[in-house]
């Protein structure tokens, strides 16, 4: 860690700006729907009066508070007329990479200002591939490190005597409005701090927690009742259709043990051997590291009951990457003080180019189609009578908050169907040509068409009116509906010349 040493503390957040920012134009690839269609798409719609709602927002299990952030960004910017479309995409990634450079500079606060913990959390393929974007658990970790940071562990005798920050439980009242599954997380922590706590337990509750849970409770209720329309807690909705009524394994179902054998060793890439190592430690001489132990319990929780979930992702375990990389720096930092210089040179450049590998290509090449293909869109879109249809499996890519066009768009619809009926999109699928000839037996066909290349022998009949204006690169691993490329149809105005087709 000789580069870093001397860093400032503003030079240290520069670095750690800049490499977020640099995400934000590096990662142009698609990751998951909620990035867009739970942020992106309601901010839109309510800032400029178009836009496309899912079924969570009519169930009501998602809270207001973030897309209101970004409708506020993109109200800025409709008042101003500096609404143009890159600036309108572009902004609020760069919001967020702002809120995780904090979150960032906090963690390397939190360990101490060590030089392996800055390198970790600016090197982490997993951290840079999602910290820029607007996910709802990218804002969620973001909480979680800021939190941990001015958090009152008891790591020693005079712990006892410090004053305690009661910060870190705004942020996670906050934090469970935003994705009421980091719950677990809080209730260990909760625990132990009153456990441990300076003060009297009962003043505790009397005077710090119930007074900041009833503040944020009216708050972000009130927002949420508002801009509902009627009185709602986001938290309990959410609970009550993804957990109680299953709703969530509709898309898709995981073995118990995923994300102990694939979710956490996905996101952790190379960084799981420091993270192994440092389990270990702890679990063999607990005595000598409780405020691991306490970390790891809180983590396990959060591991634990997620897996009794069917539907599980890899976004979901995303808030522990600060707590298992703080584990990881606390068993790499005393290392490093014994090895030898080729010893240190050589485990730098294995961790750096583990990570920036999949870093790469996760952020520049894989899934990068249903991105490019907006612009096309929105260059071909000659009138605001155009009209899109996605043959795509659904929400597989943005919509009018990347198109910034108020053109009428159809995608197909994958809301979970009543019990015994199949989905819009699945049943699309089956029969394509009997989907279109009921879709458009009395109205007018779309005057652009965007599917994937899987799909083109299935609906070659219905193409023949439309002319290919532009295939595009989109995966390596094709699955399922997903294909290799992206093709963007348009209805035939007038003969287009076959070196007129862009490849």
């Amino acid at each position: 860690m000789a580069l870093a040493k001397g860093l400032r503390p503003v030079q240290v957040g520069a670095v750690i700006l800049a490499v977020r920012i640099l995400s934000v134009f590096l990662v142009q690839t698609w990751y998951v729907p909620d990035e867009y269609w739970q942020t992106l798409e309601v901010a839109h719609k309510y800032a400029f009066g178009y836009g496309a709602l899912t079924w969570e927002w009519q169930k009501g299990i998602r809270s207001y508070l973030y897309p209101s952030v970004v409708a506020v960004l993109y109200s800025v910017l409709k008042l101003t007329g500096l609404d143009y479309p890159n600036v309108v995409i572009i902004l609020p990634r760069i919001l967020q990479a702002i809120i995780s450079s904090i979150a960032d500079y906090k963690f390397y606060k939190w360990t101490g200002g060590r030089k392996w913990a800055l390198f970790l959390i600016l090197t982490s393929w997993f951290w840079f591939y999602t910290a820029s974007r607007t996910l709802l658990q990218t804002l969620e970790t973001a909480f979680v490190a800021i939190a941990l940071s001015v958090f009152p562990f008891k790591t020693g005798k005079l712990g006892y005597y410090e004053k305690e920050s009661s910060t870190w439980l705004w942020l996670a009242c906050v934090s469970i409005f935003v994705r009421p599954t980091s719950a677990p997380l809080w209730i260990v922590l909760g625990i132990y701090n009153m456990a441990t706590t300076n003060q009297g337990r009962i003043e505790l509750l009397l005077k710090t927690y119930l007074p900041i849970a009833f503040i944020c409770g009216v708050v972000l209720v009130g927002l949420d009742s508002y801009l509902y329309g009627r009185l709602i807690v986001t938290p309990w909705e959410f609970f009550k259709y993804n957990v109680l009524g299953g709703v969530a394994s509709f898309y898709g179902e995981h073995p118990w043990h995923w994300y102990i054998t694939q979710g956490l060793p996905a996101i952790l890439g190379i960084n799981v051997l420091p993270v192994v190592w440092a389990l270990y430690k702890i679990i063999s001489r607990p005595s000598e590291n409780k405020m691991g132990l306490l970390l790891i319990t809180a983590a396990g929780l959060h591991v634990l009951l997620h897996s009794f979930i069917p539907h599980k992702e890899f976004r979901f375990v995303l808030p522990l990457l600060p707590i298992l990389l703080y584990l990881a720096q606390d068993v790499i930092v005393p290392w490093s003080r014994k090895a030898k210089k080729w010893q240190l040179y050589g485990v730098t450049m294995l961790m750096l180019v583990g990570n920036l590998l999949p870093s790469l290509y996760f952020g520049v090449i894989h899934q990068a189609g249903t991105l490019a293909v907006m612009p096309v869109l929105r260059e071909s879109l000659t009138e605001n009578r155009s009209s899109i249809l996605f043959m795509m499996p659904c929400h597989s890519t943005p919509l009018y908050s990347h198109l910034h066009r108020n053109v009428s768009t159809r995608t197909l619809d994958c809301s979970p169907p009543p019990e015994g009926r199949t989905c819009e999109s699945e049943a699309f699928f089956m029969n394509p040509n009997r989907w279109w000839n009921a879709e458009y037996a009395h109205r007018q066909t779309p005057s652009h068409l965007v599917l994937f290349d899987v799909l083109k022998g299935r609906v070659d009949s219905l193409l023949q009116g439309y002319d290919l204006i532009q295939r595009i690169n989109h995966t390596q691993f094709p699955q399922g509906e997903v294909g290799e490329k992206v093709l963007v149809y348009k209805k035939r105005t007038q003969k287009i010349q076959a070196d007129e087709i862009i490849h």
